[in-house]
């Protein structure tokens, strides 16, 4: 299925051919060897060599200098033309990472120090923030970071990282104080490299989607980190990096998402032409309605990219990214209920893909329902 495109210009219509091309080429002949546990870094490194690890970081950095509606409609395309949402997780978390935290709030010896090698894969970055069986909430997380003269040092353990074990640098979250009559935490970020003494990865996890995007924990136990590798300022880190990244991994994983609807698309397509014959009324308007639901849907995700990339704030973005979650479910459900699919039982890929899509729409699902509540509440106290 051609992509739609959605009056993107000549230079960024080129880039996102490119992405295409790379995915047709690289990923989709290692998804069609079928073994799909082990992740590849030669394809990895050949992610880097095109260009395509350093999106979003600034051109003075070897980046492409793009932003986040770049992430998100490469995400789409390697999804689409590739057919593998685990590779593209493993590549966008990579790309959103290395913008947010490396050059849009590392100091200009930290961008200098770290944003070459991302740009050109010879570094990756995992995002720390999750703890095990508390997930991301603030008021349970216990890793602790003290200041200690010129170091801070660090204790607790992190879990759900993902690329954790082949990064080269974790981005961990720690408390490094209190405030209030609440004693609320405050939370600092750190840059600590994997060869750092007293780090540990936890047991690779096995996940039943996303293959074969790798995920693990670590543990910390006194490990001294220099206090130059604070990233932003001390005691902001949950604002600007934990409740920011959550954000903006919402808005590029749309992306993912209308990639892999795109290529099951295709795959049912390709399987109603070889059947031949005449198409019944009723299923040439199922496949209508599911073509002006996925329309839909990446307009709603192109217009949330957008707002992340703009200087004009984020109102309107929360009911985009709960929009595209429901419009996403129906698309699922009336795939699943159209007897074209039964065409596809056997297929692998369709499969898999049906699995990953299920579970990235449902992606923090009770935290989703909350923010709900929280904006019929703020309609309510307004009305």
């Amino acid at each position: 299925m051609t992509m739609y495109n959605f009056r993107l210009n000549n230079q960024f219509s080129e880039f996102i051919e490119k992405v295409s091309c790379f995915a047709r080429d690289e990923i989709a002949p290692w998804v069609a060897q079928g073994d799909h546990d082990e992740f590849p870094m030669p394809l990895w490194r050949k992610l880097g060599d095109a260009g395509l690890l350093g999106i979003a970081i600034p051109r003075e950095y070897g980046g492409l200098g793009m932003g986040y509606l770049a992430i998100t409609l490469a995400a789409e395309a390697v999804a689409a033309q590739g057919g593998c949402l685990g590779i593209g997780l493993s590549w966008m978390i990579h790309n959103v990472v290395a913008r947010l935290v490396f050059a849009n709030l590392g100091r200009e010896e930290q961008k200098s120090r770290y944003l070459p090698g991302l740009a050109q894969g010879r570094i990756t970055a995992s995002i720390s923030i999750s703890e095990p069986d508390v997930g991301a909430h603030p008021k349970y997380l216990k890793t602790r970071a003290e200041r200690r003269g010129d170091v801070y040092v660090v204790n607790g353990e992190k879990a759900y990282l993902t690329n954790g074990p082949f990064v080269d640098l974790y981005v961990v979250l720690a408390v490094t104080g209190t405030e209030g009559a609440g004693n609320r935490k405050q939370f600092s970020a750190f840059i600590v490299p994997k060869e750092t003494p007293g780090v540990a990865l936890t047991a690779p996890m096995k996940l039943a989607n996303f293959k074969p995007s790798p995920h693990c924990g670590i543990r910390l136990v006194n490990c001294e980190i220099p206090a130059e590798n604070l990233v932003g300022a001390e005691g902001t880190a949950y604002l600007a990096i934990a409740i920011a990244f959550r954000e903006i991994e919402d808005v590029t994983l749309m992306g993912l998402v209308l990639g892999g609807i795109n290529r099951q698309m295709s795959l049912l397509l390709q399987e109603l032409r070889r059947q031949g014959g005449e198409v019944a009324e009723g299923l040439q308007a199922d496949l209508g309605r599911l073509q002006y639901l996925r329309d839909t849907l990446r307009l709603i995700a192109c217009e949330a990219a957008r707002i992340l990339d703009s200087d004009d704030g984020h109102e309107g973005l929360l009911s985009l990214i709960l929009s595209f979650r429901e419009l996403a479910r129906h698309f699922h459900e009336g795939l699943e209920k159209s007897p074209a699919v039964a065409l596809l039982a056997g297929n692998q890929e369709f499969l898999m893909l049906s699995s990953d899509l299920v579970r990235a729409v449902n992606l923090a699902r009770n935290v989703m329902t909350l923010k709900q509540i929280k904006q019929g509440h703020r309609i309510l106290r307004g009305a």
